[in-house]
C-alpha cells in the first residue's frame, strides 16, 4: 500500500466528522419544539376545580386539578376526543391536594371538550 492510499480514508473520516459538527440535529437527538399553548380553560365542581391551557391545535391539554373538600371524592379532568373517546388526568386526592397533568390526544384526533369528574378515594 502506498501512503496516498492510506491518507484518503483518513481524510474522508476527518471530513465526515467535521461535517457532523455543522449539520443541524434531527430525529431523536433534535431539540423538542416549543408548545403553542394559546387558550386558557377552567372548570369547577362540588369536589374541586381545575385550570390550564389548550396546546398544539387542541392535541394537548396541560393543567392542574385541585381537591377542595374532605368528602372522599377525588377530582380529575376528562378530555373528550374528536373520535368519541376520552383521556383522563390523574386525580388529586385529599382536601388541599393538587395534581399537575398533561393530556395528549392520540394520532389523528384532537380534544373537543373537557369535564370534571371524580372517583371515590
Amino acid at each position: 500500500m502506498s501512503k496516498s492510499r492510506l491518507a484518503v480514508p483518513g481524510a474522508a473520516v476527518a471530513a465526515l466528522a467535521l461535517a457532523a459538527l455543522f449539520l443541524p440535529a434531527t430525529g431523536a437527538n433534535a431539540a423538542p419544539s416549543a408548545d403553542s399553548c394559546t387558550n386558557n380553560w377552567s372548570l369547577s365542581s362540588a369536589e374541586g376545580y381545575a385550570n390550564g391551557k389548550w396546546c398544539n391545535y387542541d392535541t394537548k391539554v396541560i393543567g392542574t386539578v385541585h381537591d377542595t373538600k374532605a368528602d372522599g371524592r377525588c377530582p380529575y379532568v376528562r378530555g373528550g376526543l374528536s373520535n368519541g373517546g376520552y383521556v383522563d388526568s390523574d386525580w388529586a386526592g385529599g382536601k388541599g391536594k393538587s395534581r399537575s397533568f398533561t393530556l395528549r390526544a392520540p394520532s389523528n384526533t384532537r380534544f373537543t371538550s373537557l369535564s370534571m369528574r371524580y372517583i371515590g378515594c
